[in-house]
């Protein structure tokens, strides 16, 4: 077989593994929230409780087998299943396309190991940006333990090649992400009479900066985070008039801002931002 054709064939692994991935995060969203296992019972219809067969349960393929219902009721299922599972499968496959580039990275094994440890990351992103659209929380289950496995991933993989920060920055990463957040939210109860980020926010950027440094993630992270959620409040607000009690969760852009600054952060810096010589 062809070094092409092999390396084509681990992107379309990469990107199958990466859906079921996401049918899985759609089971934690549906269930961290509620304090339910995540692994027991097995998958089941909510309306007529009648388990999922395991054909049925193909990431989006099952989803349009059945249509859109339940086999044994007709219920309907929520297109949001199948598109957490395709955009998921897309993040895998874009991670390894820009992290495994060719034969030679496939047969590294330090970089087939970087690859798959962010690509869990940010699929525990993608699962918090759920969390926070249906319930606006970001849950500690998942944020807090990112901390310090960022840092421990780092202090690993760090020098065996590849986009991963250095020790010190991870550390100082997750030191300035909190301290930023926790200055926002302080500046917007002194300001405005409220906290303008919770708690939430404060972990979920720690453990970004854990994972992907201080410089310049965090930056773009905030950046795209902010130019995101403004962009997504005045269309909201233009289009269902004026809501004092109008709530955008904050957490789903945050994440968005992570895996932009990680996918094109070194571009962005080079083209469109010009640094003073130090």
């Amino acid at each position: 077989m062809e070094a092409e054709a092999v390396w084509r064939l681990a992107l379309l692994v990469a990107v199958v593994v990466g859906g079921l991935v996401g049918s899985f995060l759609n089971v934690v969203a549906y269930r961290l929230p509620e304090g339910r296992s995540v692994v027991s019972p097995p998958s089941a219809c909510p309306a007529c409780g009648r388990g999922v067969r395991p054909w049925h349960n193909v990431p989006v393929l099952g989803w349009l087998m059945l249509r859109g219902r339940c086999a044994d009721c007709g219920a309907s299922i929520g297109v949001r299943y199948p598109l957490v599972e395709a955009a998921c499968a897309a993040l895998w496959g874009v991670l390894f396309w820009q992290m495994v580039p060719g034969v030679d990275a496939l047969l590294d094994t330090p970089t087939l190991l970087t690859f798959g440890l962010f690509a869990l990351y940010f699929s525990a992103l993608l699962a918090i940006s759920l969390i926070d659209l249906d319930h606006y929380i970001v849950p500690d289950v998942i944020s807090l333990p990112l901390i310090p496995l960022g840092i421990a991933v780092v202090a690993m993989l760090h020098g065996h090649g590849g986009p991963v920060p250095t020790l010190p920055a991870a550390v100082f990463g997750a030191g300035l992400g909190a301290g930023l957040m926790l200055a926002i939210a302080w500046f917007g109860r002194l300001a405005f009479g409220r906290e303008a980020m919770g708690m939430g926010d404060v972990k979920l950027v720690a453990a970004i900066g854990a994972w992907q440094g201080a410089w310049p993630t965090l930056a773009l992270t905030i950046f795209f985070a902010s130019l995101l959620g403004s962009i997504l409040g005045m269309s909201v607000a233009v289009l269902r008039g004026r809501d004092k009690e109008l709530r955008i969760p904050f957490g789903p852009y945050l994440c968005a801002g992570a895996l932009v600054s990680w996918l094109a952060g070194d571009w962005i810096l080079a083209r469109w931002i010009v640094l003073p010589a130090l």
